[in-house]
């Protein structure tokens, strides 16, 4: 959801030649241009037998979001706290052209409508859009490269945890799947065309991505795979990060879930050269009890610059496409670095447990407690997070959090959702630091 960037709110390097990364956009549209035009031979040689409408897919949904923000400057002396609603309007269009090509079209309707506003109201403005947040064709190939496909547009990229990137996306994607094995290679970038169907809204970013990601499923329960990520900025500010990592998740004998994360990141931000890792691992345990209940068990570490004078910068970031966003053994998502703080795995140690029940087959209760804790100290602004207060840089005590999260789905067609979240800041904002917390209630309805 777009508006979730609100302040309420791997492992192979890819050379590429500098002259074809200067006119990516030229040629990705000649790379459409072709597909496309391949696309339109494969229909002309296909007849279907079926109608339209067997062909034709619609989804419509509703949703509507109220969050709030409490205590935003971690002053209980004066009084910052922010609310909004968020209502929301979807609509997708799947059509299958043919045995081969397949189209998917999604437009958003979107609103951010402040409820409440202290201090600094002139920072949260009222907006509203209506965007073409995807619009792509997918072709298979298969019949002429067994396992080959392409993806051409607007498209989503997602991982399951979004801790790589959850975002939309204008490129090409090329998928080569055989048996267990799947590799995807891809060149793409942010809102290169148009994204609010009322506004010239074209980002001033020119950022290109290229994205190889290879995956292998070792067992029926356990997946492996390997990426390498090249963000490249040729605007001024001149970023060139690359991530390289490992992602593993599965089952384990039906009752224990896990996951595991692994980065380096290398590159430069400017002249600066970058040099930093971090890891998430963690798993969840489900008793064969009523209510299911479950235990999690988390990890997470974003290292920090502990020389700042070696002109080499060793803070982990994330891609910045990262939305840090799953469940455990729930069936509601939630920010599993925590709903209040909700920050970026960046010069950040964070520790979760968490306790979870269902209470059904379509609810769950879920009750996380998080302890976080910078690397290196520092008084630089914790990446992400949804306050902007800066720690003082002689504490490495960031605070401690407990979320409660409820989703219930038993309804046909309609999810219902809550999360709070509990900030107790630690020694890293001063003893005059006060709690924070978070609200998210939502409901959304879909036909």
């Amino acid at each position: 959801m777009t508006c979730n960037s609100h302040p309420l709110r791997f492992i192979l390097h890819v050379k590429l030649f500098h002259r074809w990364k200067k006119t990516f956009k030229i040629q990705a549209t000649v790379i459409c241009c072709h597909l496309m035009g391949a696309s339109t031979l494969l229909l002309a040689d296909q007849v279907e037998e079926s109608s339209a409408s067997d062909r034709f897919w619609t989804e419509v949904w509703l949703d509507l979001s109220y969050e709030r923000l409490a205590n935003r400057d971690l002053d209980d002396r004066t009084s910052d706290d922010l609310s909004a609603l968020m209502p929301e309007i979807g609509l997708g269009v799947d059509f299958q052209f043919s045995e081969n090509i397949e189209g998917y079209l999604e437009i958003l309707g979107e609103g951010w409508h402040v409820v409440e506003r202290e201090r600094d109201s002139e920072l949260e403005e009222n907006e509203y859009t209506l965007s073409l947040t995807q619009l792509y064709l997918d072709v298979d190939v298969d019949e002429v490269v067994e396992g080959l496909s392409f993806r051409v547009g607007r498209q989503g990229f997602y991982d399951t945890r979004e801790w790589l990137y959850v975002e939309e996306l204008d490129g090409i994607r090329a998928f080569y799947e055989l048996e267990n094995f799947l590799v995807e290679l891809s060149a793409s970038r942010e809102r290169l065309y148009r994204e609010d169907l009322f506004e010239d809204d074209t980002s001033d970013e020119r950022v290109n991505n290229y994205i190889l990601y290879g995956s292998y499923q070792v067992a029926e329960e356990h997946l492996v795979g390997a990426y390498a990520l090249v963000r490249d900025d040729y605007s001024e500010d001149s970023d060139n990060p690359r991530f390289f990592g490992l992602q593993a998740s599965g089952t384990v004998t039906d009752v224990l879930d896990y996951w595991l994360e692994m980065a380096h990141m290398r590159g430069r931000d400017g002249s600066t050269p970058l040099q930093g890792y971090g890891f998430d691992i963690g798993g969840t345990y489900r008793f064969k009890a009523p209510l299911e209940p479950s235990l999690t068990l988390a990890y997470a570490f974003g290292s920090g610059d502990s020389d700042l004078n070696d002109n080499v910068d060793r803070q982990f970031r994330q891609t910045g496409l990262q939305d840090n966003s799953y469940r455990f053994n729930g069936v509601q998502d939630f920010s599993y670095y925590g709903e209040t703080l909700d920050p970026e795995l960046s010069n950040l140690r964070i520790f979760t447990a968490g306790l979870g029940i269902r209470p059904s087959q379509q609810s769950s209760i879920d009750l996380i407690y998080h302890k976080y804790q910078q690397d290196v100290a520092s008084n630089d602004f914790i990446e992400g997070a949804l306050f902007l207060v800066p720690p003082n840089g002689e504490s490495r005590d960031v605070g401690q959090a407990i979320d409660l999260v409820i989703g219930y789905h038993e309804f046909s067609n309609v999810r219902l959702r809550s999360k709070f979240g509990y900030f107790i800041p630690g020694d890293a904002f001063g003893a005059s630091a006060s709690n924070t917390y978070s609200l998210v209630m939502g409901i959304e309805y879909s036909f």
